[in-house]
């Protein structure tokens, strides 16, 4: 094969969680090693709640509420309107999950977890699903959930493929800052955080 050259055999494929566990950098800004991987995960998750894809929510004041419930793990709830055709619950996603590309971040989350569970309700009805990294446990169970519509992740990040020591950032000051041309002034936004690891 001449310089520059290349076939199909020399093209890998990786899954979506295996690419996630290769290169974080391309998802959350940091390598596997950084210290700042288990924070970072957590505010682009909160950017991605608050800066949804056009198609997916109407423009109104995204209600997003953060739980930090230990160094390496937290729970995101968002209320997201879905205004896209045919918006049902629940959407096939990623290995039969609960988590479709629309929520890619949280599925790069999840890539890095030991432990996910996803919840998603419209109308009180809700299913709700665990998984171990991305791959479902077992397929969407449905619950009797609240009036409205929303997701909620709890995430808990697998130490063994992270910096030994490392911790979610207790200064969570910038999570949910607007970004340059994301910044929209006609969309307020209310985001809360709570460490509940200082009541612990």
């Amino acid at each position: 094969m001449r310089q520059g050259e290349y076939s199909n055999t020399d093209i890998e494929v990786h899954e979506f969680d295996e690419s996630v566990r290769r290169w974080p950098g391309m998802y959350f800004d940091v390598s596997l090693d950084h210290p700042l991987l288990p924070t970072n995960v957590v505010r682009f998750a909160v950017d991605h709640a608050i800066h949804p894809a056009p198609h997916l929510a109407d423009l109104h004041s995204p209600v997003v509420y953060v739980e930090i419930l230990g160094d390496l793990s937290f729970s995101i709830t968002d209320d997201q309107l879905c205004r896209a055709e045919g918006c049902r619950v629940p959407d096939s996603g990623y290995f039969g999950s609960l988590l479709n590309p629309d929520r890619w971040t949280l599925a790069a989350a999840a890539a890095l977890s030991r432990r996910t569970i996803v919840k998603v309700w419209r109308a009180g009805r809700g299913l709700h699903q665990e998984l171990a990294g991305l791959r479902p446990i077992g397929p969407p169970e449905p619950f009797t959930a609240s009036r409205g519509r929303g997701t909620t992740v709890t995430i808990e990040l697998d130490p063994g493929r992270l910096r030994t020591g490392v911790a979610i950032d207790t200064n969570l000051e910038t999570v949910g800052l607007c970004r340059g041309d994301d910044c929209v002034a006609a969309a307020p936004r209310d985001v809360t955080v709570n460490d509940r690891r200082s009541t612990q």
